[in-house]
């Protein structure tokens, strides 16, 4: 052939075309696993999406039934009721506890992996003040959790221990959740040990507890802080003198305790 001449078969090649031939012949052999696994993938994918729908729809409802019950948690308690009042209003605690109890209960019970806890936990809450037997049951259970929740109900439960007079017991609890307190800052938990002391007559103590607190810059103008002070100003007067001064227009400060001079 003359140099710089092309066959016809040459001419006749396409490489696009080849490719597309060779892909044919492949998938002839192998049409029923591919369709099978193409198959196969179609459903999982269909699965997939039906499950996001699901599970998104349902944690929006179950946000919802939460602000729900919050709604009632923050309703306003007046008799007669505002007329411009927003949002719920009651004439009555009693009320406001039971209707706030079933929202709470309603979001735990229909929304168990979303509320539950949380929901039982504000429940039994507002369930204290109209049928507290089983309300404390409720508490109980839920401080055996290892839980954000669970320390708080184990707070709930030691306070509630405390005045009842059961001081022991409410000691043990606080000692456990000091253990591990998760979001409940130590010095909420020392407060109520000292209470518990000076209940048990234990004044010194106690007020090394409170002028702990009271001692803390970061606690010293808040109502916490503010509690402590006032108990070192009666069990240790000498103490409460030793307290860095508080600014004037503080929560200390407005708080109708003694300045130190």
């Amino acid at each position: 052939m003359a140099k710089g001449r092309i066959s016809p078969q040459d001419l006749k090649r396409d490489p696009l075309m080849e490719q597309y031939v060779s892909a044919s012949n492949w998938f002839k052999g192998r049409s029923q696993p591919v369709v099978k696994w193409a198959t196969i993938a179609a459903i999982v994918i269909a699965v997939a999406a039906i499950a996001w729908i699901f599970t998104s729809r349902r944690e929006s409802n179950a946000r919802e039934a939460m602000s729900e019950a919050f709604r009632y948690h923050d309703a306003v308690v007046s008799n007669p009721i505002p007329a411009n009042v927003k949002g719920y209003a009651f004439t009555s605690d009693d009320e406001k506890d039971r209707k706030a109890y079933e929202a709470f209960q309603k979001a735990a019970d229909d929304y168990p992996s979303y509320n539950g806890e949380v929901g039982r936990l504000y429940a039994s809450v507002h369930q204290l003040n109209f049928d507290p037997d089983k309300a404390d049951a409720t508490l109980r259970d839920l401080a055996k959790k290892d839980s954000e929740v669970g320390a708080q109900a184990t707070m709930l439960v030691a306070k509630r221990l405390s005045a009842a007079g059961k001081h022991d017991e409410a000691l043990a609890e606080y000692n456990r959740l000091k253990a591990k307190s998760y979001s409940i800052p130590v010095q909420l938990i020392d407060a109520g040990i000292a209470e518990v002391y000076e209940a048990q007559g234990k004044a010194s103590q106690a007020i090394d507890l409170y002028f702990g607190i009271a001692n803390d810059p970061q606690w010293r103008s808040t109502p916490l802080g503010v509690s402590a002070a006032n108990r070192l100003s009666i069990l240790a007067p000498e103490k409460f003198e030793q307290l860095p001064e508080v600014q004037a227009g503080s929560a200390f400060a407005s708080s109708g305790l003694p300045m130190n001079p």
